[in-house]
């Protein structure tokens, strides 16, 4: 089967040595050498060559190489899914999410995943982005989304998509009325921010940092547990806050708060998935990559 062939040779590449690929898949040298001579003339060219007693590859064959790579994880998935639709497993995915991703992106990946998973469970936990780190920390979960970068060198971070902070006001603020708004100007607003491990707080703060101000010099007056707690305090015109533009942008279509551009912030933010690094074969985590991918 041309796809032993393939493991083969990329496991050749990989180790540089015949005699280790051969160790490796308990064949001999020669059985090593007739694969890849297999291959080369199956594509009717020349994909390796030795110089000096190194292995090189050819044009041809790094395109094989990189190609095949990706070949072979789709090919472990496929058995992955016939082997788990033979043995009718239940298949369970824990998720741990900050609360932009729990609302915004995790339920269109999850129904994306139900259509192409059969009998897929899951179970997703909602709070801070340092208590859902925490949770993968003592694996208590599969995979996060959060707003900040885990910093453990245990995980595997992937960047997912970007955000950025929006002002919202209750909609008859007088700010509103503004053709321009600058973040000193706030300064004497009453100001809502969210609590001590919330992504949305950190990514406030490094804003207010860049334009050389620190929290100390606004008047806060309440911190939230989330951002929908936020959005019904703004609502209610108990102050300004900012927020995830994602969650900013449905509420003013909602009519419920008002968004304020403030002309010197500029601040972007990313959005997170991570998973231990010993998972990393996992089926049920790297789709999850994939759909998340395709989806954002």
């Amino acid at each position: 089967m041309k796809i032993e062939r393939i493991k083969t040779f990329i496991n050749l590449v990989d180790l540089e040595s015949y005699s280790l690929t051969a160790e490796k898949f308990e064949i001999s040298q020669p059985a090593v050498s007739m694969q890849i001579k297999s291959l080369e003339k199956y594509f009717e060219t020349e994909l390796i060559h030795k110089e000096k007693g190194q292995i090189n590859l050819s044009p041809a064959g790094k395109i094989v190489y990189q190609e095949g790579k990706k070949i072979l994880k789709r090919w472990g998935y496929l058995k992955q899914r016939v082997e788990s639709k033979k043995n009718m497993k239940i298949k369970k995915l824990k998720i741990a999410s900050s609360t932009i991703p729990s609302v915004y992106l995790l339920p269109e990946i999850i129904s994306t995943l139900n259509k192409n998973i059969d009998d897929l469970k899951t179970e997703v936990s909602v709070g801070d982005s340092r208590a859902m780190i925490n949770l993968l920390e003592n694996s208590e979960v599969d995979l996060i989304i959060v707003g900040s970068k885990p910093q453990n060198n245990k995980f595997n971070a992937i960047e997912l998509c970007s955000d950025h902070l929006s002002l919202i006001a209750p909609l008859n603020h007088a700010l509103i009325e503004q053709e321009k708004v600058f973040l000193a100007e706030l300064q004497n607003q009453n100001l809502l921010m969210r609590e001590e491990g919330s992504g949305t707080r950190k990514a406030t703060i490094s804003a207010f940092e860049e334009a050389g101000l620190k929290t100390d010099d606004f008047n806060v007056i309440s911190q939230l547990g989330s951002t929908e707690a936020v959005i019904s305090a703004v609502e209610s015109g108990l102050g300004i806050s900012f927020i995830s533009k994602i969650a900013a942008k449905k509420a003013a279509i909602c009519r419920r708060v008002a968004e304020i551009k403030i002309a010197d912030v500029e601040y972007e933010r990313k959005f997170y998935l991570a998973y231990n690094k010993n998972r990393h074969d996992d089926y049920l985590i790297n789709i999850f990559i994939e759909s998340a991918k395709n989806i954002l």
